[in-house]
């Protein structure tokens, strides 16, 4: 198998499709509907990429992707935001960047990140595909 990439998000179907579309092109997926368990996933296998659904019922993928950035151990995972936010907004998402919240306290300058990659759903799979390829050099 290929480079590890963790997939969440809290559609099933979603889940299904896209981890179909990576095992057709090499790579391995774990999979899951939770961002807690997703967490908790990162943390034991280390995956290559991160995929992450925005809009979920128990946490947030925002809360999700600062959470990931701000673990020692888990922020250099990029991340690649997979959502239909955009269409259900009408905001452009691709440029935006999370605000997040420096370990010093209040007095610390914030810092914002922005995801390696954004796919819009429903989920082109080559451009999926494209999107991955050109964050993980492969």
């Amino acid at each position: 198998m290929g480079k590890k990439i963790l997939v969440i998000d809290d559609e099933p179907d979603a889940l299904t499709y896209i981890e179909t579309v990576l095992t057709d092109n090499g790579f391995e997926s774990l999979t899951t509907t939770s961002a807690i368990e997703g967490r908790r996933l990162a943390q034991e296998q280390k995956p290559d990429l991160i995929l992450l659904d925005l809009i979920m019922p128990e946490k947030s993928g925002i809360s999700m992707f600062r959470e990931l950035k701000t673990d020692p151990v888990l922020k250099d995972i990029p991340v690649v935001v997979v959502s239909g936010v955009s269409q259900v907004t009408g905001a452009d998402f691709k440029d935006f960047s999370f605000k997040l919240t420096p370990d010093g306290g209040s007095d610390s300058e914030p810092v914002y990140v922005r995801p390696e990659g954004f796919v819009e759903k429903p989920v082109d799979p080559q451009e999926l595909i494209r999107v991955i390829k050109e964050i993980l050099g492969s």
